[in-house]
C-alpha cells in the first residue's frame, strides 16, 4: 500500500517521501540460453542488484517475466515498466542520418493513424497484467520510438485507468512535447548540460534519467559525479544505469558477439557487451564503482571531525553499524564501532580521538555501514591529507662511461646500459641477469577500453587523414650530453607520419647504490588532442611478475572510477590484474600510488603521486585483439609508470569524458626513481 505523487519542488514523492532512484537498466539475457532466464536466475540478479545498493529497474523495453515483478514485489526494488515498443531501427532506415527522431515525415508507427489501436493495446495488455504490482511506480509507453499521436494515446489511456501512477515517455522530450508525461526524461546528457538544466529550472517536472552512464567494457567511470548532482537538486530523482549485464554467447569458452556467427548480413558488434556485470555475473570495477556511488551514505573527515550522512530515503541508522578505520601507512591507528540513530538525510558528526598530521606513504580513513541482519552496504574511503616525511637518500654519484652508441654504469653487481638511440636504458643487469626485455620506452597509448571508442579516429592509427597514430609512435633523440653523473636527452615523440606531439628532456641521474633519477620535463603540441594517458613503458624479462605497492587498489582504478577502492598497501601479480573484457582493453590502472616494487627486484618511487599498471600483455596486444583468446601469450611482464591516466567515462554511447578527467596539460614535469633492490 503506498502512494506516488509530485512535491512543489518536483520531487517524486512515494509515501510522501522524496524517493531517490539508484537504478539499472535490465535486459534478459544468459551465456548459454539467449534470454530465456529460469526463474532462479531472475532471482539471483534481482539479489546481486541488492547487493550493488539499486534500488530500481526499469524493464528495457518489454515488460518481463510476471515472476520478476513477484519478486521486485518481495525484495522491495522499485520496477519502472515499459510496454513492449521499441522503434529505434527508424533511426536507421535511411544512411547517413543523425541520431534524431523525424517523426514529421510520417514514417514512424508512432504517428500514424492505422497503428493508434496496436499502440494502445501493447499498453493495455501491460497496465492489465500487471496493474497489481505494488513494485512499479512508473509505466513507460516505450523506448526510442518517437513520438506522435499515438503515444499520446498511451499516455491518455494509462492517466484514465491508473491515477496511482507516473507516466514515462521519454520519447516525447525529442519533440518538446514536455507536457504529456508525468516525468522529464533524457539520455547520456553530460554533467554539465544536465546540472545547467537543473540549475536553471528549465524543467517543470520531475528530472529522471531512464539511461545514463553506459556500463560497456571498462567502465561505467561516472556513476559517482551523476549521483553528486541527485544530491545537490531535489529535482534530479536519479536514473537507471545502461545496462545490468554483457549480452554474450559463450563458445569454447570465449565470449562471442556481433560478427562471429555464420549468416549474420548486419548487427553491432560488441556493442551487446555494455553490462553493469559480466554475462556470468561476475562483478567489475564498474559493479563495485555503482556499488560505492549507490551506497546509502556518504561522509567527510577534516580535523578529527567525521561527518556522516545518511541518504536512505525512509530508514533510519537505528539498529545499523557505523565502523569506522583511520590509518596511518598501513597501520591502524583507531578503530570503532558507533551506534548512531541518524534519520534520513541527516548527519551526524563524531570526533575522533586520532587526526594524523605526518605519514611516510598516506593516510586515509575507511567507513562502513552494516545492516541490522549483518549486510554491508558499502565501505568508503578517504585519503587524510598530512604532511609526508621526506626519505634521505644517498646521493653519491656513479661513475659513467661511454662508446659511440652506449653509456655504461657500473657498480657493485649490476650494471645500465643507455642507448643513445633510443634516449633511455636498453639493459639492466644484475649479477650478471638481464632484467629488462627491450629498451624503457616513453608512450602516450592504451589499448582503447569501448568508452574510448569516440577517440580511436584522433588517437590511434585507423585513419590516415586523422589520428595522432599514438599506438605507432617514435622517438627522435636529438641531443645527448653527459655530464658528471646525469645523462641528458633532448628529444621529440610523433605518431608515424606526423609531426612530434611532445617535445621533451629525459634527465636520468645515476647513483652508486644503483638508484637512477629520471626527471622529464616536456611541452604537449598546442593542437594536439587530449591524450590517453603519458608515462613509461617498462617491460621485464620474468613473465608473471609479482608486485607491491601503496596506493588506490585493491581493484583496478581510474580518476574518475576509484570510489570503490582505498588507499594501502597491496601485492598482486601481472596475471592477477588481468581483467576478462569480452573485448580486450586497457585495465588494471591503480592512481596515487607513492611506491612499487617489482619481483622483488626493482622499486619505484614517485617524486609525487603516479599512476601504476602491471600487466601479462603489452599494450599492442591487447589493442590488436578482439577476443580474449586472440591476446596471445605472455612474454613479459609489462609495467607502466604514468605521470597521468584519463579516466574511462562512458563515451561508448554515453558523453564525453568530462574535460577534468583527461589529460589535458601543456606543460609536462614528472619523476620517479628506479632502484634495485
Amino acid at each position: 500500500m503506498r502512494t506516488i505523487s509530485v512535491s512543489d519542488k518536483l520531487e517524486i514523492l512515494v509515501n510522501g517521501t522524496p524517493i531517490t532512484i539508484k537504478g539499472v537498466n535490465h535486459h534478459d539475457s544468459t551465456p548459454t540460453r539467449g534470454w530465456c532466464m529460469t526463474n532462479e536466475e531472475i532471482y539471483k540478479d534481482l539479489v546481486l542488484m541488492k547487493e550493488l545498493n539499486i534500488n530500481c529497474v526499469r524493464t528495457s523495453h518489454y515488460p518481463p517475466s510476471p515472476v520478476f515483478l513477484e519478486y521486485c514485489d518481495e525484495l522491495g526494488l522499485y520496477v519502472v515498466l515499459e510496454t513492449d515498443n521499441e522503434t529505434h531501427g527508424f533511426l536507421r532506415r535511411l544512411p547517413n542520418v543523425p541520431y534524431d527522431y523525424d517523426v514529421k515525415s510520417g514514417a514512424w508507427p508512432m504517428t500514424k493513424p492505422e497503428w493508434k489501436n496496436e499502440h494502445i493495446n501493447r499498453m493495455e495488455r501491460a497496465y492489465q497484467r500487471d496493474k497489481n504490482h505494488s513494485s512499479i511506480i512508473m509505466w513507460s509507453i516505450g523506448n526510442e520510438c518517437g513520438y506522435g499521436p499515438n503515444g499520446k494515446a498511451m499516455i491518455d489511456y494509462l492517466h484514465e485507468n491508473d491515477k496511482s501512477r507516473l507516466v514515462h515517455a521519454e520519447c516525447a522530450n525529442w519533440v518538446r512535447n514536455y507536457d504529456d508525461p508525468d516525468v522529464y526524461s533524457c539520455m547520456y546528457p553530460d554533467l554539465l548540460r544536465l546540472e545547467r538544466m537543473l540549475k536553471e529550472k528549465e524543467i517543470k517536472k520531475p528530472f529522471y534519467l531512464c539511461e545514463y552512464s553506459h556500463a560497456m567494457g571498462n567502465g561505467p567511470g561516472d556513476v559517482w559525479q551523476y549521483m553528486d548532482l541527485v544530491y545537490k537538486y531535489p529535482q534530479y530523482c536519479g536514473g537507471c544505469i545502461w545496462e545490468w549485464c554483457d549480452h554474450t554467447v559463450v563458445v569454447d569458452g570465449v565470449q562471442k558477439y556481433g560478427g562471429d556467427f555464420e549468416g549474420e548480413l548486419t548487427n553491432d558488434n560488441n556493442f551487446c557487451c555494455d553490462g553493469l556485470v559480466f554475462s556470468n555475473r561476475e562483478f567489475k570495477a564498474g559493479s563495485l564503482e555503482a556499488r560505492a556511488a549507490y551506497a546509502p551514505f556518504r561522509f567527510s573527515f577534516k580535523n578529527g571531525r567525521l561527518k556522516i550522512t545518511n541518504l536512505f530515503d525512509f530508514t533510519s541508522f537505528e539498529g545499523y553499524k557505523v565502523d569506522y578505520k583511520i590509518r596511518v601507512d598501513g597501520i591502524t591507528v583507531e578503530e570503532k564501532t558507533l551506534d548512531l540513530d541518524i534519520k534520513p538525510k541527516r548527519s551526524i558528526t563524531v570526533l575522533t580521538d586520532a587526526n594524523p598530521d605526518v605519514c611516510r606513504d598516506g593516510a586515509s580513513i575507511d567507513v562502513t555501514l552494516t545492516s541490522p541482519d549483518g549486510d554491508e552496504l558499502g565501505t568508503l574511503s578517504q585519503v587524510i591529507a598530512v604532511k609526508l616525511i621526506k626519505e634521505e637518500k644517498d646521493v653519491t654519484p656513479a661513475t659513467l662511461t661511454e662508446d659511440g652508441a652506449y653509456i655504461y654504469v657500473n657498480g657493485n653487481g649490476f650494471e645500465y646500459r643507455y642507448n643513445k638511440q633510443y634516449g633511455n636504458l636498453d639493459s639492466i643487469k644484475v649479477n650478471g641477469e638481464e632484467l629488462l626485455y627491450g629498451p624503457v620506452g616513453l608512450g602516450a597509448f592504451r589499448a582503447l577500453t569501448d568508452n574510448d571508442g569516440r577517440m580511436i579516429d584522433r588517437w590511434a592509427n585507423m585513419n590516415i587523414w586523422q589520428g595522432e597514430n599514438l599506438d605507432c609512435t617514435f622517438t627522435n633523440v636529438k641531443n645527448v650530453k653527459v655530464k658528471d653523473n646525469t645523462v641528458t636527452a633532448e628529444c621529440s615523440v610523433c605518431g608515424v607520419s606526423r609531426s612530434p606531439f611532445f617535445n621533451y628532456k629525459l634527465k636520468l641521474s645515476f647513483f652508486a647504490n644503483g638508484r637512477v633519477a629520471f626527471d622529464l620535463i616536456g611541452t604537449v603540441r598546442e593542437d594536439t588532442v587530449w591524450l590517453p594517458r603519458l608515462g613509461f613503458e617498462i617491460a621485464l624479462n620474468k613473465k608473471n611478475a609479482s608486485f607491491s605497492y601503496y596506493g588506490m587498489g585493491p581493484y583496478e582504478n581510474y580518476s574518475d572510477m576509484c570510489h570503490h577502492t582505498r588507499a594501502d598497501y597491496f601485492t598482486s601479480t601481472a596475471k592477477d590484474e588481468y581483467v576478462h573484457y569480452v573485448k580486450p582493453q586497457e585495465h588494471g590502472n591503480h592512481k596515487d600510488v607513492r611506491f612499487a616494487t617489482v619481483d622483488n627486484r626493482i622499486k619505484l618511487s614517485g617524486r609525487d603521486k603516479f599512476e601504476l599498471n602491471v600487466s601479462e600483455y603489452s599494450i599492442d596486444q591487447l589493442w590488436r585483439a578482439k577476443h580474449t583468446d586472440e591476446i596471445g601469450e605472455s612474454y613479459a611482464t609489462h609495467v607502466r609508470v604514468d605521470y597521468k591516466v584519463s579516466g574511462i567515462g562512458s563515451a561508448s554511447c554515453g558523453p564525453d569524458i568530462m574535460p577534468e578527467f583527461r589529460l589535458s596539460e601543456k606543460n609536462i614535469k614528472f619523476g620517479f626513481d628506479l632502484e634495485l633492490i
